[in-house]
């Protein structure tokens, strides 16, 4: 009975072992992160290939960034990167950077390379340089984009003003043109001598007019009249009023225009 027990007891705590085997492993990859990111030179803002990354992790692990890329699985704590270009065995340029690991995850940390001075050389001057040129760069790009945003805005503007303009033109010189055909209808009418007062002899432009509604069996409206004689609206009217009063035709007035009807007296006359 006592051998038993102690089977039992020898079995529950291989049992205990082999989750603890189990599941340590799996906690312990649960608490790596990754950190990753790219390496560029500070002045072009190009990938720096062939750059040798660093991080003081235990062990110290190191790659090299062969297209400009780094990767590295580190579990939680604080860690330096440092990241070193050299050509023909001169170190070109350098960047350093702190880093917190708090939690699992991926952490991105793109890193960019300063020229690397040799000890004893840099000074407050040299960094002052270098930082004003980083901004330069950035106040550049973004003073691009705002004028890009100024030239769209302005040709916009002289567009809208181009249009105004034609269109004011236009209008100009529609209103001109009835004005001058207006003036030279006047300027006819006072000037034919062959003019009677019985309304036998018409200036020419009225005698079309007349033949136009003559054609028409004795009727038209005004805007079919429009149609059939080279003159402005304007003109049309004044020549319409003008055979009114001269009583050779009356006007009357339907929905939004006019119908002009030849008299019987004038119509077997003219």
């Amino acid at each position: 009975m006592a051998s038993k027990k102690t089977r039992t007891k020898i079995r529950n705590l291989l049992i205990f072992a082999f989750l603890c085997l189990f599941f340590i492993p799996t906690t312990s990859a649960a608490e790596v992160a990754t950190v990753h990111g790219a390496i560029y030179e500070w002045e072009t803002f190009k990938l720096l290939e062939n750059t040798i990354v660093e991080i003081n992790s235990t062990p110290p692990q190191s790659q090299v960034a062969k297209y400009g890329l780094y990767s590295f699985d580190l579990p939680m704590g604080i860690y330096m990167l440092n990241a070193s270009y050299y050509e023909d065995g001169e170190l070109i340029y350098y960047a350093e950077e702190k880093l917190n690991i708090t939690d699992e995850g991926d952490y991105l940390l793109d890193m960019l390379l300063l020229p690397a001075y040799p000890k004893g050389n840099i000074n407050n001057t040299d960094l002052t340089e270098i930082t004003t040129l980083l901004g330069n760069k950035s106040l550049l790009q973004n003073e691009n984009e705002s004028k890009g945003t100024i030239y769209l805005i302005a040709a916009g503007f002289i567009l809208i003003a181009g249009i105004i303009v034609i269109f004011t033109l236009k209008k100009r010189q529609s209103s001109q043109k009835n004005e001058l055909e207006t003036s030279s209808y006047n300027f006819d009418y006072t000037d034919q001598d062959n003019i009677t007062d019985n309304g036998t002899s018409l200036p020419h432009d009225l005698q079309q007019v007349v033949d136009i509604i003559k054609n028409n069996g004795g009727r038209i409206t005004q805007r079919e009249l429009r149609t059939k004689i080279s003159y402005s609206e304007a003109k049309v009217s004044l020549m319409v009023s003008d055979l009114e009063n001269r009583g050779i035709v009356e006007k009357f007035k339907k929905g939004r225009g006019n119908i002009i009807v030849l008299k019987e007296d004038d119509h077997q006359n003219l």
